[in-house]
């Protein structure tokens, strides 16, 4: 643990901070000492880990924010996948916090008046404020890209079918992983706060509306040369944000374009692709196979099987996206099943120890049958 790292609060906690909350060692500036969470949203007093359904963390969720000030530098201010209203619950939170001399890291994207109020806020009692959601974190107004380079790093994709089939978890597992084996690792992140725990955040520029879907390939493939040049690493891992295809007409995954954008922009040496919780069989598989193969031109090397179940019944009746969280003992069993199919790719179960590890050095085994590359 780092000498100089503040202690930080994680405000509202639920299942979007529970990835860091496992990997937190990677946070770059900040001790986690806290975790604070709505009532109502049935993680008070529960272990961290009851969030998404993981391995136990004896991290207890508190919804005492007053006294959790007292042990904190900062507040993290979450972007919770369960939502509360900003202005009535989590603005009064963010006042209490600077008046309280505290500093503030916010990863919700703001109306352009709550930002600055929060900001005249902060440089009022000189506390410290951080937005994660910088518009500009990549300017693109400076590049005069006009052609796609050759990446010579090699390059780990991590697709899904969705932004809650544990694209995120994979992504700080692999870092961690390659990271304890010695390798030096860059690292593009699905989410807009990845700067938190040292590696690139997804480009902001990939979901404007003033450039061509043309040029955000070519910025795209620009953006990762540009990490290649500056970083040296031994490998990239590029989060893919969304889904590869709609789940119905309303809830469409963004058609999968952005998946389809960045495998025009660069082409993956390595894959994984994680899935929501269904009881599948090889067919399906073979499906996701094809699919990927023949709309995004690669291969997907493993599977991992998401501990989270789509809701269909309540989609159906209410029309609105709801999720089921799964123990991830199920999912082990699960997933035993399925490789005893004999499958020709394996999966597995990124929220096992075992089985984050065994991904990691599987992939690392895949690259270094590639020629191309000294991957040792």
């Amino acid at each position: 643990m780092g000498i100089n790292k503040e202690k930080a609060m994680i405000y509202p906690f639920d299942s979007e901070f529970a990835p860091i909350i496992r990997h937190r060692n990677l946070l770059k500036d900040y001790e986690i000492t806290k975790l604070v969470s709505v009532n109502g949203w049935a993680l008070v007093s529960e272990d961290s880990s009851v969030a998404d359904g993981s391995k136990t963390t004896e991290i207890e969720v508190t919804a005492d924010f007053s006294k959790a000030l007292s042990s904190c530098d900062t507040v993290i201010i979450s972007d919770s996948y369960m939502k509360a209203d900003f202005k009535e619950i989590i603005y009064p939170k963010i006042v209490e916090a600077v008046q309280n001399n505290k500093n503030i890291v916010c990863t919700v994207k703001l109306e352009k008046k709550m930002l600055n109020n929060i900001k005249v806020m902060c440089e009022s009692r000189k506390v410290n404020f951080s937005y994660c959601v910088c518009e500009q974190k990549y300017n693109i107004l400076n590049m005069e890209a006009v052609q796609l380079e050759k990446i010579q790093t090699p390059i780990i994709f991590v697709l899904g079918t969705g932004d809650r089939s544990g694209k995120f978890e994979i992504q700080l597992s692999l870092r961690e992983n390659l990271m304890q084996m010695g390798y030096k690792v860059s690292q593009v992140g699905s989410r807009n706060y990845c700067e938190l725990m040292d590696f690139h955040s997804f480009p902001q520029f990939m979901y404007s509306t003033e450039i061509t879907e043309e040029e955000k390939v070519i910025y795209f493939n620009n953006f990762i040369k540009d990490i290649e040049l500056n970083d040296n690493s031994d490998v990239i891992i590029i989060g893919v944000p969304g889904g590869i295809m709609p789940f119905n007409d309303k809830y469409t995954n963004g058609f999968g374009i952005l998946a389809y954008e960045i495998s025009q922009a660069v082409k993956p040496d390595a894959a994984v692709f994680t899935t929501l919780y269904e009881d599948y069989n090889k067919e399906y598989f073979e499906s996701i196979d094809n699919t990927i193969k023949y709309k995004f031109g690669f291969e997907i090397d493993c599977y991992n099987l998401s501990n989270i179940q789509f809701d269909w019944m309540k989609l159906e009746n209410l029309n609105e996206q709801f999720y089921i969280t799964l123990d991830y003992n199920f999912i082990s069993k699960k997933k035993d099943k399925l490789n005893s199919y004999k499958l020709n790719k394996p999966i597995y179960n990124i929220l096992e120890e075992k089985g984050n590890a065994d991904m990691a050095q599987y992939l690392i085994n895949r690259l270094s049958e590639d020629e191309n590359y000294n991957i040792v």
